[in-house]
Formats: structure tokens, C-alpha cells, sequence
């Protein structure tokens, strides 16, 4: 039987309050932004390493506050001359803030104290370790209340995993999530990695995901981080 290529077609993940994973290591996340009305200066940053959930739980804030979620392209873009009331999210990923984008940051989170509004930033760091070249900025990222996304335990991972494969329509019984559980890096940058790479590899092989295929995945995981 020849073999299938598979083509890297995108997924969609869900971003909804149903399918966000409440867990230990997400709880105060999740506090700070229930207690979005009272934050200081009207604003607030959540952090933590890719794959934590913070996208996610942004985005759930942003439903419940009628926020609008922005990147760092929309922020270079956004018109601050007339101060109003506003809601933001502004989701950095891991880029790094060009000179303007500093200068737009601090309006914005002028802006939102001025007008009681309220900013969301999300970042892969705290952003008390920024490198920012303005000294203002820096202040202000100092002033913010930050809550951490920590790493997950094994009960998280597997619940990560099993969603990770959900979102691309593929249903693992639980033996084949214990497995990779019991034996993979506990992290959500590996349960993402795996879940990709097991659509491949099912996909090339016409075939279920089972504990043989997670085991010869999982190896080549391995195999690619000793080079």
C-alpha cells in the first residue's frame, strides 16, 4: 500500500468558557480576571509560557467584557487621539516591541486609567522583565497586576492533550492518553507538538491512534531533542 501525505491543513481551536481547563496552576489567571472591575489603574497582564491558555482565557474575558482583542500589528494601527472608553486585549505572543509600539503601549495604558476603561495585556513574560527602552513604559509594567499561568501537572497535561486532539477531530481513548502522559515532557508546548504530530502520523497511515503509534511518535520526539 503506498503511503498517504498528509496535507498540513489549519485547525480551529476552541476558545470558549466550556472548553477552557480550570486547573490548579491557572486559578489566579482566572481570579484576576473575574476581578476585572477593580483592577488598579485599569489594567492587567496574565503570562506564562506558549501553550498555557492565555489566548484562550483572554479570550473568554473578552466575551464577558466586550472587549476587543487586538495584536501588535492592531496596536501599531490604532487611533488614540480621541480618549474614550475602551476595553482591550492586547495578545504580544513572543514579539518584541519596536520603539513606536512602546510609545502606543503607554497611551494605552494611559488611556485606559484616564478613562476607566480596561487593558488586558497577555505575554510569554512578566512584564517586569521586559527590555523596554522607554523609562514611562517601563514604570507602568511595573505597576501592573500580573497573574501567572504555571506550568501543568500530569492531570492537566492529559486533559491538554486529549482537547489538543479534540480541536483537530480526533477522539484517543484514555490508555493512549495515560501513556504519553506517564512518558512525555510535562508541558503544553509538548502536549501541542504531539497532538500534531499524531494527526500526521494517523493520517499517513490510515489508522487510529493507538498506544504503538503514540510509542513510535513519542520515540521520534525524543530521537529529533537529543540531536
Amino acid at each position: 500500500m503506498s503511503k498517504q501525505y498528509p496535507l498540513e491543513l489549519p485547525y480551529q481551536p476552541a476558545y470558549t468558557d466550556a472548553d477552557f481547563l480550570h486547573a490548579t496552576c491557572n486559578r489566579a489567571a482566572r481570579d484576576l480576571l473575574d476581578a476585572w472591575e477593580t483592577w488598579p489603574n485599569y489594567a492587567s497582564c496574565i503570562w506564562g509560557a506558549q501553550g498555557a491558555g492565555k489566548t484562550h482565557l483572554a479570550h473568554i474575558w473578552a466575551g464577558r467584557a466586550g472587549a476587543k482583542v487586538i495584536s501588535l500589528s492592531g496596536l501599531s494601527a490604532l487611533d488614540l487621539s480621541q480618549p474614550k472608553i475602551f476595553k482591550f486585549v492586547l495578545d504580544l505572543g513572543p514579539e518584541q516591541l519596536s520603539a513606536n509600539q512602546e510609545t502606543k503601549l503607554f497611551h494605552l495604558l494611559n488611556f485606559s486609567r484616564e478613562t476607566k476603561g480596561a487593558l488586558l495585556v497577555v505575554s510569554r513574560e512578566a512584564p517586569a522583565h521586559w527590555v523596554v527602552r522607554l523609562p514611562d513604559l517601563a514604570s507602568r509594567l511595573r505597576a501592573l497586576q500580573v497573574a501567572e499561568l504555571c506550568p501543568p501537572d500530569d492531570g492537566l497535561f492529559a486533559a491538554v492533550l486529549a482537547k489538543q486532539l479534540a480541536d483537530r477531530q480526533l477522539i484517543v481513548d484514555k490508555a493512549t492518553i495515560n501513556y504519553l502522559t506517564l512518558r512525555a515532557e510535562r508541558s503544553f508546548v509538548m502536549a501541542s507538538e504531539l497532538a500534531a504530530r499524531l494527526d500526521r502520523a494517523a493520517l499517513a497511515r490510515r489508522s487510529g491512534i493507538t498506544i504503538p503509534l503514540a510509542r513510535y511518535v513519542l520515540e521520534e520526539v525524543e530521537t529529533e531533542q537529543a540531536r
